[in-house]
């Protein structure tokens, strides 16, 4: 009887804090998502008022990007949204990853071709790869860990500077991975390497660094799902090391 009283109130007591959870989530949510919608509209109705002789203005085509701006923050916010949302529960596909095979993809991608607005070459990501192990993980999701980890490096960095990133991985005498994901950026304010890793937490929100606030969160509870665990610390010299840990094959 005792024992089933105890699991109960351990029962109640998840459940008050998923139900206090749920309800801070949806007030941050309700104010993110309409943040970009006030910009839709109010920019939509500012082209009903130009002119048809003006929708070929600089003026026109203004209005017009940042309608599109607001659209794909939203887009983003939803599609992290739906990842975090469902990151706890989601079924475990695991496999043997080869992590290097997994890492220089993923690195070729931002190094190789990069993207438009990497900027000038001078400023294209300087990423080192040392010899990783094997996992088991889910690829997937592993896969969306680690671009997260290594998108945030390339874009927490000064203007006009490149990304430099160093990847590394070390196995312990208990068969556990751990990935460092350590840059030269401008770093996490200090105290706050816990608090990024909670939802909607922007360290550098006032900077005009783009994001949701979810990428990290994200990360912590794809990590946790696999019983593994995930943290930032200072880096030496500058910057952050990321690190999480995961099961040898």
């Amino acid at each position: 009887m005792l024992e089933a009283n105890a699991r109960l109130e351990a029962t109640n007591l998840r459940l008050t804090r998923s139900l206090a959870e749920l309800e801070s989530f949806a007030a941050v949510v309700s104010h993110d998502l309409k943040s970009p919608l006030a910009t839709v509209t109010g920019y939509a109705q500012l082209l009903t008022h130009l002119d048809p002789s003006q929708r070929t203005t600089p003026e026109y085509d203004e209005f017009l990007s940042k309608i599109d701006d607001a659209a794909a923050t939203m887009r983003a916010l939803i599609d992290d949204l739906l990842a975090y949302a469902t990151a706890p529960d989601a079924p475990l596909h695991l496999a043997v990853v080869d992590l290097d095979a997994l890492v220089q993809e993923i690195v070729a991608n931002r190094t190789v071709c990069p993207r438009p607005q990497a900027g000038p070459a001078d400023a294209w990501p300087e990423i080192t790869v040392s010899d990783l192990p094997t996992v088991l993980a889910d690829p997937a999701m592993l896969r969306q860990v680690i671009e997260n980890l290594v998108d945030n490096a390339i874009k927490y960095t000064a203007p006009g500077q490149p990304a430099v990133i160093h990847i590394t991985g070390s196995t312990d005498a208990a068969g556990c991975v751990k990935v460092e994901v350590a840059d030269r950026g401008i770093g996490v304010p200090e105290g706050q390497h816990e608090a990024i890793f909670a939802y909607f937490h922007r360290a550098h929100a006032d900077a005009g660094y783009p994001g949701t606030g979810l990428g990290l969160a994200i990360c912590q509870r794809i990590i946790a799902r696999h019983g593994g665990a995930v943290g930032a610390r200072p880096n030496r010299g500058g910057g952050t090391r990321f690190w999480f840990t995961l099961p040898q094959q």
